[in-house]
């Protein structure tokens, strides 16, 4: 069983799942709680959309066991597209910096937790000529950089049949 679910990158990366996790069964009209985990091409990590994102049940957040899950949302940029566009921003210290704007192309796909198995793939693009209202970004990022991203409105009625079929 994975204790962390950074142990369930394995699934999204090979497609092994853990054959103690719960059985997923599609004819059930019941919600199938899911895991959402994303890359950007240097590892996965487990996200918690936002309240709001998703209807309460769909995703199982970071206090939730990844055990209980019974599907996995993997979500990958698998390209990235300069856009030309150039903002003015500030930085933290309030320091005028400018950031190059990229697209992306992305990979969606729903996967069984206990099988690895795929039921279901798409890829799509993430385009925009905005600039960002503000950027968050992780340490070893490029703060120079800001990539348009798949949003979870992007993706909702995709995954909606698997985790909670009507």
């Amino acid at each position: 069983m994975p204790a962390s679910a950074l142990d369930l990158e394995r699934v999204c990366t090979d497609g092994l799942g853990y054959s103690g996790m719960p059985a997923y069964d599609r004819t059930k009209k019941a919600l199938h709680p899911a895991l959402l985990m994303s890359t950007t091409g240097d590892g996965w990590s487990h996200s918690e959309p936002s309240a709001g994102d998703y209807p309460k049940g769909w995703f199982l957040g970071y206090a939730d066991k990844p055990a209980d899950a019974e599907l996995i949302v993997c979500v990958e940029r698998t390209k990235a597209t300069p856009t030309g566009k150039v903002c003015d921003m500030e930085s933290d210290g309030g320091k005028p910096m400018k950031v190059r704007t990229y697209n992306t192309s992305y990979r969606l796909r729903v996967l069984e937790a206990r099988t690895g198995d795929e039921l279901y793939k798409s890829a799509g693009d993430a385009k925009s000529d905005e600039c960002p209202v503000y950027m968050l970004t992780s340490e070893g990022e490029d703060k120079d950089k800001y990539y348009n991203e798949v949003r979870p409105k992007d993706y909702r009625k995709r995954v909606q049949p698997f985790i909670a079929p009507m």
